[in-house]
Formats: C-alpha cells, sequence, structure tokens
C-alpha cells in the first residue's frame, strides 16, 4: 500500500518577500548553500507557471516553490518511494515523502506513519536545517540570525519536526470508496476527485494524482502559514496583558514601545498574505482551482483570514493606545517643564523687584513694592517657592 504523506516544517529559509522579482534567485543561492552537501539534489519546481496552458496556474511568487529539494539519502530507506521538500518563503516548506507500507487498510495505525515521518524528517533533515542556520545573508536571502517576524530559536527552526502530517491514499479501481471510510474516520468536503478527511484523504481518479500534489503542497503552506502568525499574534497579545496588569514592570512596556514598528510591519505582512493567497485562488487553472476550493471550504479558509485579520486590528489598537499613551507622557513632561521655567521667571522677577525694593525711596506713598518692606527677605523666598511646586505639580497632574 503507498502512502502519500504532507508535512509542513519550519526551516530556517526566509526571503525580502517584497523585493524578490522571479524564483531563479532563490533556486540560484539555495544550490549554491546546498551545493557540497551530501544526499541532496536542488533543483527547480517542475510545476509550469504562468498562462501558457491549462497544466500552468499564475500563482505570485509568494506561493511558488523557491527550490524542491531531492531528499536522495532519504530515499535509500526500505520504505521510502520518493521524499521531495518544497521550500517556500517565512520559514517554511512542506516535506512530500512517498511511503510503501506492507500492512492491509483496516490495520493501518495513523500515528504510527506519522512517527515515521517525523523520524525519518529528524534524520535527514536536521543536519541540513543545521547547515542553513549557519548561512550568513545574501542578495535577498535573510541570515537567519537576522530575522525580526520568526525569529525563533535555532531548535525551533532546526529540529525538522513536522507541524503535522497529512495522509493520503489513492483508490484502487477494484474497491469503491466505501470501502475506505473506515480509514478516512471522518469527511469534511466531498467531491468526484477527492474525499477529503481532517488528516486522510482518498484521490479518486488516479489520474488527477499530479494535480493534487500540487495543491496539497499549496494548501498545506498557507495552512501552515496562518498557524504560524496567528500564533504570532496571540503571543504578542499575552505580552501586552502581562504589561497591563504588570504596569510596574515597565522593562516589558519599553520593549513593547521599542518594537512598535516590527508590529505594524507584520499587520502589514498579514494583509500582504491575505492579498497573495487570492490571487492565488484566482490563478490556479484546471481541475486544480476545483481542488484548491474544496480545501478552503473544508478548513475553513475565509474563517481562518477573518480571524487572524480581528487578530492584527486588536494588536494594532493596543499599538495605537501603547503610542498615545507614550506621546501623553512626553507632552505632560515637556509642558510640566515649560511650568517649572515659568515658575521660575517668577521667581526671578520676585527676587528683581525685593531688590528694587530696596534701593528705592518713596516716603508715604504705598505701592506693590511696599510688600517687600513688610515681609522679611527669607520668607518672600519660600513663598515663592511654595508657588513654584504648586505651579508645576498643577501642570503635571492636569496631564494624569
Amino acid at each position: 500500500m503507498i502512502f502519500y504523506t504532507f508535512s509542513p516544517i519550519c526551516v530556517p529559509v526566509n526571503w525580502q518577500t517584497e523585493l524578490i522579482t522571479s524564483t531563479h534567485e532563490k533556486l540560484r543561492i539555495l544550490t549554491r548553500l546546498l551545493d557540497d552537501f551530501p544526499g541532496v539534489s536542488v533543483n527547480a519546481c517542475e510545476w509550469p507557471m504562468g498562462y501558457g496552458s491549462l497544466e500552468h496556474d499564475n500563482l505570485p511568487l509568494f506561493y511558488q516553490v523557491g527550490a524542491e529539494i531531492s531528499l536522495q539519502a532519504m530515499m535509500q530507506e526500505d520504505d521510502v518511494v520518493d521524499a521531495r521538500l518544497y521550500c517556500y518563503d517565512n520559514c517554511l516548506a512542506v516535506l512530500a515523502i512517498v511511503l510503501e507500507t506492507a500492512v492491509d487498510l483496516g490495520d493501518v495505525d495513523d500515528l504510527a506513519i506519522s512517527e515515521r515521518i517525523g523520524t525519518l524528517s529528524t534524520r535527514y533533515l536536521k543536519p541540513i536545517l543545521s547547515h542553513l542556520y549557519k548561512q550568513e545573508g545574501t542578495g535577498h536571502f535573510i541570515s537567519p540570525k537576522s530575522y525580526k517576524v520568526y525569529a525563533d530559536t535555532p531548535s525551533a527552526l532546526c529540529d525538522a519536526r513536522p507541524l503535522w502530517v497529512a495522509r493520503m491514499l489513492v483508490q484502487s479501481p477494484e474497491l469503491p470508496p466505501s470501502h475506505y471510510h473506515h480509514w478516512l474516520k471522518s469527511v469534511d468536503d466531498t467531491s468526484d476527485i477527492l474525499l477529503l478527511g481532517s488528516g486522510n484523504s482518498l484521490l479518486c481518479d488516479p489520474a488527477h494524482l499530479q494535480d493534487m500534489r500540487r495543491v496539497m503542497v499549496l494548501s498545506q503552506f498557507h495552512a501552515a502559514l496562518v498557524l504560524r502568525t496567528e500564533s504570532l499574534l496571540e503571543k504578542t497579545l499575552t505580552q501586552f496583558n502581562g504589561a497591563y496588569f504588570n504596569k510596574k514592570k515597565n522593562r516589558t512596556r519599553m520593549a513593547l514601545q521599542n518594537s512598535v514598528d516590527l508590529h505594524q510591519y507584520r499587520n502589514d505582512h498579514i494583509e500582504f498574505i491575505c492579498i497573495q493567497y487570492s490571487s492565488a485562488q484566482a490563478g490556479i487553472q484546471g481541475k486544480r482551482r476545483l481542488l484548491l476550493a474544496q480545501f478552503d471550504n473544508a478548513w475553513q479558509v475565509k474563517q481562518q483570514e477573518h480571524r487572524l485579520q480581528q487578530l492584527a486590528q486588536l494588536v494594532q489598537k493596543r499599538l495605537d493606545r501603547l503610542v498615545e499613551e507614550s506621546r501623553r507622557a512626553q507632552t505632560r513632561s515637556i509642558q510640566t517643564l515649560l511650568a517649572f521655567l515659568g515658575a521660575l521667571s517668577l521667581l526671578a522677577l520676585v527676587v528683581d523687584l525685593a531688590s528694587l525694593s530696596n534701593d528705592m525711596e518713596h516716603g508715604d506713598t504705598l505701592g506693590i513694592l511696599d510688600i517687600f518692606a513688610l515681609i522679611s527677605a527669607e520668607n518672600v523666598l519660600s513663598i515663592t517657592v511654595l508657588v513654584v511646586v504648586i505651579l508645576t505639580a498643577l501642570f503635571y497632574k492636569n496631564h494624569e
């Protein structure tokens, strides 16, 4: 029995996305970085792009495979028929492994298959990912040490553990689809081509195997991208909550203030992802468009995008409040300083008037300067200093 498995994994491969003009640069750089690495072969993805025929898909560059890494060393395993790593952007790739097993359909253990994929991935991919993590930035390839948005730890980017494993079988011509229902367990969406489940899927027409592979890889990348981005947003909200409930811990608040630009860039990047995926939905052709729509419906892609946008808006509102609070503090400090300087001017005026009063003789004529004759100089200065303090405090409290 042949199992087709698709597993998104985190990788230390990230690009200056909006500056990339073709996939050739990605292929050239990855080929050079892995040129001397044994047991792998870096190739251009064989799936045609553009509008040449119905075999072509006019996908935006962000959703095009940057390079296809053939894992020749992994294919030496007895149960591995084929193994390829499809490298995308934003520290994500999709590992596609074809496994051959001797068990009957009724005895298939999904967990055992997932664990086998995890073992193969860590054994053969971990050295490759560790090698890539050590590379310096070149061209539009970002050095992993310079990551901002996806600034994960080396272990998260290099342990090669799949985020999940999707399994697929091709229906035998001698068997009806109902024969596979026990293995599928649940079917989220159906068509004449595909029975799509939560973790297991059945391809009903073997003629569309290549179409299915292309759509599955694209959908797995997008699903992993949404999951990673949503996790980042939730982590940011946790930081905001921590800063709010621990207002004495100024270090957290200062860190959030210093990363305002980063958070806003990430929010913009979420909008960019949604736009690019909409373009991919419009550019995919033939039966692949129907298959992608089936995935979108089963996985509730619209709801995922809406949830992402709501989280991004919530983060943006908290960023706006943080910036506004910082501006209020700056305004309060500036106006308090101005009030203090104005009060000092009053103090200087009082000193000048006291000095002038001592130097003048005006007999029985009473005026404001006679106040200084009635009150000692020490008391005049004390009263003036008290007025300075009161005025400064009033201006400060006015902005709280």
